[in-house]
């Protein structure tokens, strides 16, 4: 759907079309549970926090400004959602970040060893990614989470396309940095004159 098409269902909303409603969720809803997935890794909470976001845009739907982008604007209030989700459970996270069905998507073998491996590397990725310039970290959610396009990107961020792939690369050169620099061991320098 188009951005134009977006923004007259948007128009009919806020007359009380209560169709034009039910066009808005089909036309978002899909790229809003893809991002609250790659925020939960659980698909119960991803659910709830779609319909939070949902319930959100309704009752803001009156602040949005028609001189932007509803998706960009859509984007914005999940994802602040999506933080201050994460960050009231932010313990139970630590431990709970890859949930088990998620895990059993990813190919690889079934012993401990391998799931134990690729539940940490899954964890400094999410840890990394959190690192990231704000600009940065949307592009991966957007472009690797919520399957967004080229185009759709490039549209969303008024930016030509080729910027939108340079700047993706950058955001994927610098995730596996601040990855690398997660599992390069720390060297303990002694000081001088010290044996070690």
């Amino acid at each position: 759907m188009t951005a134009g098409s977006l923004e007259t269902i948007v128009e009919r909303c806020r007359t009380g079309d209560e169709r034009a409603w039910e066009e808005l969720v089909d036309a978002t809803a899909d790229d809003i549970f893809r991002m609250a997935v790659s925020f939960t890794r659980h698909r119960g909470e991803a659910e709830d926090l779609t319909q939070e976001v949902f319930l959100k845009l309704w009752q803001n739907l009156h602040r949005y400004a028609a001189n932007s982008s509803f998706r960009a604007w859509a984007y914005r209030v999940a994802r602040n959602l999506f933080v201050d989700a994460y960050r009231r459970s932010r313990e139970q996270r630590k431990a709970t970040w890859v949930d088990p069905e998620f895990l059993e998507t990813l190919a690889g073998g079934e012993d401990p060893h391998t799931r134990a491996v690729r539940r940490q590397r899954l964890e400094m990725a999410q840890s990394a990614l959190e690192r990231l310039p704000e600009e940065l970290s949307q592009l991966i959610m957007l472009r690797d989470f919520a399957d967004w396009s080229y185009e759709e990107l490039a549209e969303e961020m008024a930016i030509p396309v080729g910027t939108v792939k340079s700047r993706l690369n950058r955001a994927r050169r610098e995730l596996a940095a601040a990855v690398t620099l997660q599992l390069t061991p720390r060297v303990q320098v002694a000081p001088s004159g010290v044996e070690p």
